[in-house]
């Protein structure tokens, strides 16, 4: 009975995923559906790649796609149902590391607020939660000095997504002095545990890390909007731009708070949030919600730990229970396939319904790939997109990373692009007529449009 007692942060924890996972999985974003696809081509084939068949190096989180392919082969090749594990596997394991550091209420409203961010709701089958529970690990286990299970959750860090690095290292960096300076040698462990990885990717793929790096810094802003403008958030997404506001705001006045108390697990927490979100400020990176990821999981926990021993619990709380109510007073979107924050031209289900479609005698283009590459594994269609599937068309934003930053040039030296695969049509989707359409699509619950599908005049010459 004791035992049952003391597992229940890791039930509460699987408990919250599950009700997330039930809400949220016809939600889920184009680019969780890429990791699917991963994920299925690696369990099911045995091949490193996005669409099946064309091997591509541009997975940003190994171990997210390695965990969903395990999974998807316990669950008997169910690869959405696998999602939904992970998902309760990571906020159990979160609720068990924060339990450690803060006792029952910091188990108890720490996955809640995780579980009800808009940034992280709405990235359902993405890393997200994945990059919450390294993060916390590492910070429970360098709060009691234990540099080898540390060091091993830094590794992970790199390997759940490279710039969650940055978060990991300050974590350390504060532990390691506050703490115990043994931690620091958490560092070059960490840097072993990656490096099988780290090297196989650089031998067999041509690169060290995976090619969506480059793919998303060439990129840069959407048109002059970065991730840390309000002025993009706002108009479109509403309440949740304010719980992302207030979490972060609310966040750094508890860092305020942990460093004058001597609370270091909230201080190394928060500040590795923190400097996340400034090294991507200062990149200028493009307004992904999920991006966010770190500093809300960061900031937002370090403001649990801080309240939870005392009566400003109430406060982490009442920003759970707006999320909550927020998510509630919109719930018909999700029914409908829309997260509160999303950036696709298409639900999941549309584009499911366009793969019924497609014709399988030639290569389809589509700007967006994630949720038709998953359906096209069960149809025979194969499809295409301009930056992540087809290492040939990858090649053109690794060619500007590589001549804006000659100092990594080492990292190429075994990189060999294929010519891009010929495709015979092109999928236009977000077409503003409804009479050139062939399929609805939604973007957001007001705009609505149409999907297209165009026959390439000269398949050898597409691209």
């Amino acid at each position: 009975m004791t035992r049952l007692l003391r597992a229940w942060p890791a039930a509460w924890g699987a408990l919250l995923g599950a009700g997330l996972f039930l809400g949220a999985r016809h939600a889920m974003p184009d680019d969780a559906m890429i990791s699917l696809s991963f994920a299925r081509n690696l369990a099911e084939h045995g091949q490193w790649a996005l669409t099946t068949g064309i091997e591509s190096n541009t997975a940003t989180s190994p171990l997210n796609v390695a965990l969903l392919a395990g999974l998807h082969v316990l669950t008997g090749h169910r690869a959405i149902v696998a999602a939904g594990l992970l998902l309760c596997l990571c906020l159990a394991v979160t609720a068990t590391w924060l339990h450690r550091l803060g006792g029952a209420p910091a188990a108890a409203l720490g996955p809640a607020l995780l579980a009800t961010s808009p940034v992280l709701t709405s990235a359902v089958g993405l890393e997200s939660f994945l990059c919450a529970a390294v993060l916390v690990g590492l910070v429970r286990y360098g709060a009691d000095g234990r540099w080898v299970a540390t060091g091993v959750l830094v590794g992970a860090s790199v390997l759940a997504r490279p710039d969650l690095l940055i978060a990991a290292v300050v974590a350390v960096g504060v532990l390691g002095l506050a703490v115990d300076r043994r931690l620091f040698l958490a560092l070059p462990l960490g840097a072993l545990v990656a490096l099988p990885w780290v090297l196989f990717s650089w031998w067999h793929f041509g690169s060290a890390w995976a090619h969506s790096v480059a793919v998303k810094w060439v990129h840069g802003a959407w048109s002059g909007w970065t991730l840390t403008m309000p002025g993009y958030w706002w108009p479109r997404f509403g309440w949740a731009t304010i719980a992302v506001a207030v979490t972060l705001a609310l966040g750094v006045l508890a860092v305020l708070v942990a460093l004058r108390r001597r609370r270091w697990p909230a201080v190394a927490l928060g500040a590795g949030g923190a400097a996340h979100l400034g090294a991507l400020a200062s990149a200028e990176t493009p307004p992904i919600e999920y991006y966010l990821t770190p500093a809300i999981a960061g900031l937002g926990l370090a403001l649990v730990l801080v309240a939870a021993p005392s009566r400003a619990v109430a406060v982490p709380g009442l920003l759970v229970a707006g999320c909550v109510a927020g998510s509630v007073a919109h719930g018909s979107l999700w029914s409908e396939g829309l997260a509160p924050m999303r950036q696709n031209m298409a639900t999941a289900a549309e584009y499911a319904a366009i793969a019924r479609d497609l014709p399988t005698d030639g290569v389809v283009l589509s700007n967006e790939i994630g949720s038709l590459a998953f359906a096209c594994q069960d149809r025979g269609c194969t499809v295409v997109d301009p930056v992540l599937s087809d290492p040939g068309r990858v090649d053109a934003s690794i060619a500007r990373w590589r001549a804006l930053h000659p100092a990594f040039e080492l990292n190429y030296r075994h990189y060999a692009a294929p010519p891009p695969i010929p495709v015979r049509y092109r999928l236009e989707v977000g077409l503003p007529e409804p009479g050139r359409g062939r399929w609805p699509v939604t973007r957001t619950p007001t705009r609505h449009g149409w999907a297209q599908l165009v026959t390439e005049p000269d398949p050898r010459a597409a691209g």
